[in-house]
C-alpha cells in the first residue's frame, strides 16, 4: 500500500461507526433506540450463520443490515421513496459482491403485502432476512424486551410464518430464539459487537484517497447540496500547496466534519427563527458526536483530528473543546475559517447568503475579534473564485 496515495478501509468498521448518526436519525423520526442498526445486524447475521452463508455474503450482509436506514437522510417516513434512497445512496459503497435492490425490497413479505408486492423467492435473500430483522425491532424494541414479551414475538414469529416470513427463516429464528443468551446478547452493545466481529473475515481493503472520499462526499451532499465547501477546501489545499495526501485527507474531514449534526434533534437543527440559549447548547455538542463516530473508523486519525476542531477558536472561545491557539494547527484553522465562510455563502431560513465581500469582511472582524487568523482570511480572499 502506498501511505501518500491510499488509505486501509473496512466497510463494516466505517458503518458500524456510521450506525451511531443513523440510529440517532432514526430515533428522532421513527421514535426508535439507540444501537437500533447493530441489533439488525445481530439478527440478519445470526440468520446468515444458520443459512451457512460465505464469508463474502456474512460481510455483505452486515453491511447492509448497517446502512438500510441510511435512506431518512434525506426522507422523513417510511415509504418506497425511503427503499429507492437508501438503495440509492448504498451503490456509493464498495460491497464485496454484486447484489441488486437489497436495500430498495427491505420492507418485502412473503406473501407480497409489502411494498413493492413482490411474491416468495423473488425478494432477494438479503432483503428477506433483513425484513424479518426490521420488523421484529420495530414490532417489539428488543434493546428492552422482557421475557413476557419474548413469548408474544415467539407467537408472532409462528402466526407470521408464510404469510410475512418464509419458512426457512422462522424456523432457524425459532431455533437460534431458544437460547437465553441470544436475548441477553441483544440488549448489551458489547456483546453484539463482539458477535459481530467473532462471525466477520478481515475484508479490508486499500483504497485510493480519492475512492474514500467520493464514499463519504456522496454522504456529505445529502444534506449538504447547497455547500461549496469540499471546492474552497481544494483550492486552499492547492494554494498552499498540500502535499496529496494532506489534501485529500483534509477534504475527507471536511465531508465528514458535519456528520454529529445527525444526532442533534431536527427541531434544533431545521428550526426556521433563533436558536434559545438552551438549543444552542444542544447543538455546541456535535463535534462531540463527530468525534465517537470518527474516532472509530481504523486509519482516520487525521481525518477525526482536523474534523472535530471546526468550531474551535484561537481565543478558546470555540467548542466544544475550547482548545487553545497553541493547540490548532494551520489545517484546523483553515477547515475552522472555512466552515464560517461556506456557511455565510448559503442562503438561510433567516437570511439570504452573504456575497464573497461581505463574507470575507466579516471574517475580518472576526480576525479583529482574535478568533481566527487574519492571514488564513487574506490568503482565501486571493485564493478563492467566489461561486455565484
Amino acid at each position: 500500500m502506498d501511505k501518500k496515495k491510499e488509505l486501509s478501509f473496512n466497510l463494516n468498521n466505517f458503518l458500524l461507526a456510521l450506525s451511531l448518526p443513523i440510529d440517532y436519525l432514526r430515533k428522532d423520526k421513527c421514535s426508535t433506540s439507540i444501537n437500533y442498526s447493530k441489533r439488525v445486524a445481530y439478527l440478519s447475521l445470526n440468520i446468515g450463520r444458520q443459512l451457512n452463508l460465505t464469508p463474502q455474503e456474512m460481510s455483505d450482509l452486515c453491511s447492509y443490515s448497517l446502512l438500510h436506514s441510511i435512506g431518512l437522510f434525506n426522507c422523513s417516513n417510511l415509504s418506497k421513496e425511503y427503499c429507492e434512497s437508501s438503495n440509492d445512496i448504498s451503490k456509493s459503497f464498495p460491497f464485496l459482491l454484486e447484489n441488486k435492490n437489497i436495500l430498495k425490497y427491505q420492507s418485502e413479505y412473503f406473501d407480497g403485502s409489502g411494498l413493492y408486492g413482490l411474491k416468495g423467492d423473488k425478494t432477494p435473500l438479503f432483503s428477506q432476512i433483513l425484513s424479518f430483522a426490521i420488523a421484529l425491532e420495530n414490532r417489539f424494541n428488543l434493546s428492552s424486551i422482557n421475557t413476557k414479551e419474548r413469548t408474544e414475538l415467539i407467537n408472532f414469529v409462528k402466526s407470521s410464518e408464510n404469510e410475512l416470513f418464509s419458512k426457512k427463516i422462522t424456523d432457524i429464528f425459532l431455533e437460534i430464539s431458544q437460547k437465553c443468551s441470544f436475548w441477553l446478547d441483544l440488549q448489551n452493545e458489547n456483546e453484539i459487537l463482539y458477535f459481530i466481529f467473532g462471525n466477520l473475515y478481515d475484508f479490508t481493503l486499500t483504497l485510493k484517497f480519492e475512492e474514500v472520499l467520493k464514499i463519504c462526499s456522496d454522504l456529505y451532499f445529502i444534506n449538504n447540496s447547497d455547500s461549496h465547501l469540499l471546492s474552497y477546501v481544494e483550492q486552499m489545499s492547492d494554494f498552499y500547496k498540500f502535499e496529496h495526501k494532506d489534501k485529500f485527507t483534509l477534504l475527507i474531514a471536511a465531508s465528514l466534519c458535519k456528520i454529529g449534526k445527525i444526532c442533534i434533534s431536527s427541531s434544533i437543527i431545521d428550526k426556521n427563527s433563533a436558536l434559545d440559549e438552551f438549543e444552542y447548547e444542544e447543538i455546541k455538542a456535535y463535534p462531540y458526536y463527530t468525534n465517537k463516530v470518527l474516532s472509530n473508523i481504523i486509519g482516520f486519525s487525521d481525518i477525526n483530528s482536523w474534523a472535530i476542531k471546526v468550531q474551535e477558536r484561537v481565543d478558546k472561545s470555540g467548542y466544544p473543546y475550547s482548545l487553545a491557539a497553541k493547540d490548532l494547527s494551520l489545517k484546523d484553522r483553515l477547515l475552522a475559517i472555512l466552515v464560517i465562510y461556506d456557511s455565510l455563502r448559503i442562503n438561510k431560513v433567516y437570511r439570504k447568503a452573504y456575497s464573497h465581500q461581505e463574507s470575507l469582511d466579516i471574517l475580518k472582524d472576526l480576525a479583529k475579534q482574535g478568533k481566527i487568523d487574519i492571514s488564513i482570511v487574506e490568503d482565501i480572499s486571493v485564493a478563492i473564485t467566489p461561486n455565484k
